[in-house]
C-alpha cells in the first residue's frame, strides 16, 4: 500500500519547494493539485480575468480522489496535465506508477473532508501573506505571461479572501506545521523535510 503525504498551504507558500526537497529524501513521487484544475472548455462562459481559480469547486477533486484511492491500493493511474497558461487540460496524460509513497502538494488538499482520510500525513505551510504575494508576482509574470496590474487585481479580488475562507483552515487539520521565512532557499527546504521525515516516523 503506497502511503500519501498532502502539502498545503496558501499560493506562493512554498510547497512546490518542500515537496521537491521531501521527494529527493524519500524517493518519492509529487503530484500537484493544479493538475486537477477543471478545463475552461468545460466551464460555461469560461472567462479567465473573473473566473475564482482559488476556491476547491474549481479543482476536480473527485477525479483526484479516485486517483489517490487507486495509489492506496497499490495501483497506478493516469493523472491529468493541466496547461496553467490557457486554463485547459493537455492532450497528453501522465502515468504514475505505485509506488512506497506519494506526495501531494496544493491549496485546497485539507480543505475537502472526503480526500482527508486518504493522507497519512498531513503538512500545512505557513507564510506571510506579502511573501506569498511577491513569490506570486515573479512566478505569474514570468512564466505564466501575467501583467502586475492583473496579478494584484486577482489576488485582492479571489485569492485573499479564498485563502482566508479555505486555505487558513486547513492549518487545523495539519499533522505539521512548517513556517517559510522570507529568506527561505534551498537549506531551508531541505530542513523541513528532515523535519518531516522525523515527525512521519
Amino acid at each position: 500500500m503506497t502511503r500519501i503525504i498532502a502539502i498545503t498551504g496558501g499560493s506562493g507558500a512554498g510547497k512546490t519547494t518542500v515537496a521537491r526537497a521531501l521527494a529527493r529524501k524519500l524517493g518519492a513521487t509529487v503530484i500537484a493539485e493544479d493538475d486537477y484544475y477543471r478545463c475552461a472548455s468545460t466551464i460555461t462562459d469560461f472567462d479567465a480575468a473573473t473566473h475564482n481559480f482559488d476556491e476547491p469547486r474549481a479543482k476536480e477533486h473527485d477525479l483526484l480522489l479516485r486517483h489517490l484511492e487507486q495509489a492506496r491500493a497499490g495501483g497506478a493511474f493516469d493523472k491529468p496535465l493541466y496547461d496553467l497558461v490557457t486554463h485547459r487540460r493537455r492532450s497528453e496524460i501522465e502515468r504514475i506508477a505505485p509506488g512506497e509513497t506519494l506526495i501531494v502538494e496544493g491549496i485546497h488538499l485539507l480543505a475537502t473532508p472526503v480526500l482527508r482520510p486518504l493522507f497519512d500525513f498531513t503538512i500545512f505551510i505557513d507564510a506571510d501573506e506579502a511573501l506569498r504575494l511577491g513569490r506570486r508576482m515573479i512566478r505569474d509574470v514570468e512564466a505564466r505571461g501575467r501583467t502586475p496590474r492583473s496579478v494584484l487585481a486577482q489576488f485582492f479580488t479571489t485569492v485573499r479572501p479564498m485563502h482566508d475562507a479555505h486555505v487558513e483552515p486547513q492549518r487545523a487539520h495539519a499533522d505539521l506545521v512548517l513556517l517559510s521565512p522570507p529568506d527561505a532557499g534551498p537549506d531551508h527546504a531541505e530542513a523541513d523535510a528532515d523535519r518531516v521525515i522525523a515527525a512521519f516516523k
